[in-house]
């Protein structure tokens, strides 16, 4: 094409009014056909010239970035010539509107960094939007040897990246799996003898008649409490990792969270926190081991109260859409930092001075045992939702589900 104009332009002085409108309907098509191949690309595609200003843009830039370049941009028009928008006169930068990703492009370009690439991670933003993962690379484009301007190449990689948070929280579960028997007989039998000990000496002061000083009695207490806790460690650590044997029968979901709800209510009460329930009244009963789910769904209301150390508001909510069941548990809490978001089911990752980081990876296991699936969304300092799918047909101990998960963002649109 570059030939073509070229000579074209050598050669227009010498043309007559028909050659030079045939000329300009050729290039017109060559700049229509270039838009189409541009429009065409998954990956967005950003063009300035060596003055840093927007001279081509794509619609997957615009779709990625969240940002319309069209009106701002030199574009060519359907006579194949070309306007300036009104932004012409910013620089390639300033019309993005992400501002990390802006500050990473100009530092680039003004050769304020050596990185020519790097990968963001955008918060969603409503409550129930996901984040979104971007790759931006800013390159020279080069033209006879010489540097014409810049491309910035936007790479939308959020389903990789969430398919490779999945998968290593897999390996976690499985290398986990391989140390437990082990780690459970060499810590557990030891915290059993100390237990035992300790109240065997508790017997021996009272049978001879002799009395423990306060001082002595405080010790003791913290003793007895971090055995318990590291029991409870062992425990949870145990039922994260090893097989489960899971006995499946019919379980009512509301009237395992009615349970629950029961259980915790003046625990929550006492701590400020209101709990609203919103059950479908015709809810499908599920193929589930209800001990496990039970246990599930524990977690979450328990770290959904440590979230809300002054109080607040817990709604648990049941509906069924399609052949799923879908149970959502939203708090008011502090919410979870964006850069936590895919840690939060890998063992051992808590934020909790007392948490054994395994709750979650238990839930996590749970669900996936009955082939459901879990979605997260968390507004930083203002709450936390929790939503879980689980399939209401089963066939014995084989899933109907081996190859269908549940569309999360269906659910928003349903009432």
């Amino acid at each position: 094409m570059r030939e073509f104009m070229r000579r074209g332009i050598q050669k227009s002085p010498n043309m007559n009014e028909a050659q030079l409108r045939t000329f300009v309907k050729l290039l017109a098509n060559e700049y229509s056909l270039l838009d189409s191949v541009m429009d065409s690309l998954n990956d967005g595609v950003i063009v300035a010239d060596s003055e840093n200003k927007i001279i081509k843009s794509n619609r997957a830039a615009e779709r990625i970035l969240g940002t319309s370049f069209r009106g701002t941009s030199l574009r060519s028009t359907s006579l194949g010539g070309s306007v300036l928008g009104e932004g012409h006169e910013k620089n390639v930068w300033e019309h993005i509107k992400i501002q990390d990703i802006a500050d990473f492009v100009s530092s680039v370009i003004q050769n304020e960094s050596g990185q020519t690439s790097k990968e963001f991670n955008l918060k969603a933003d409503k409550p129930e939007g996901k984040n979104k993962y971007i790759e931006v690379s800013v390159l020279p484009l080069v033209n006879e040897k010489k540097i014409q301007g810049t491309i910035i190449m936007i790479a939308d990689i959020t389903e990789k990246r969430i398919e490779e948070i999945k998968n290593r929280r897999l390996e976690n579960l499985a290398s986990l799996t391989n140390v437990a028997a082990a780690v459970a007989h060499e810590i557990k039998n030891p915290l059993a003898a100390i237990s035992i000990h300790l109240q065997l000496l508790k017997k021996n002061f009272t049978a001879c008649n002799l009395s423990i000083n306060q001082k002595a009695q405080k010790h003791i207490g913290v003793i007895e409490e971090e055995i318990e806790r590291l029991n409870k460690i062992v425990v949870d650590f145990l039922f994260a990792v090893r097989p489960l044997k899971f006995e499946f029968v019919p379980v009512d979901i509301n009237v395992l969270l009615k349970n629950l709800y029961d259980t915790f209510f003046d625990e929550f009460n006492d701590s400020g926190i209101a709990i609203s329930l919103s059950f479908s009244k015709e809810l499908p009963k599920i193929q589930g081991d209800e001990r496990f789910l039970r246990q599930a769904f524990m977690n979450v209301l328990t770290n959904a109260k440590a979230a809300m150390p002054n109080g607040g508001f817990l709604d648990i909510s049941t509906k069924a859409v399609n052949d799923f069941i879908i149970v959502t548990i939203s708090d008011s809490g502090q919410g979870i930092l964006p850069e936590d978001m895919h840690k939060i089911f890998e063992p051992y990752f808590t934020t909790k001075h007392d948490g054994t980081g395994l709750g979650l990876t238990m839930t996590y296991k749970v669900i996936k045992e009955h082939g459901g699936d879990i979605n997260v969304y968390s507004d930083y300092g203002m709450g936390t939702s929790f939503k879980f799918s689980l399939p209401i047909e089963r066939k014995g101990a084989m899933l109907l589900l081996s190859d269908k998960t549940f569309d999360f963002d269906s659910v928003k649109d349903i009432k």
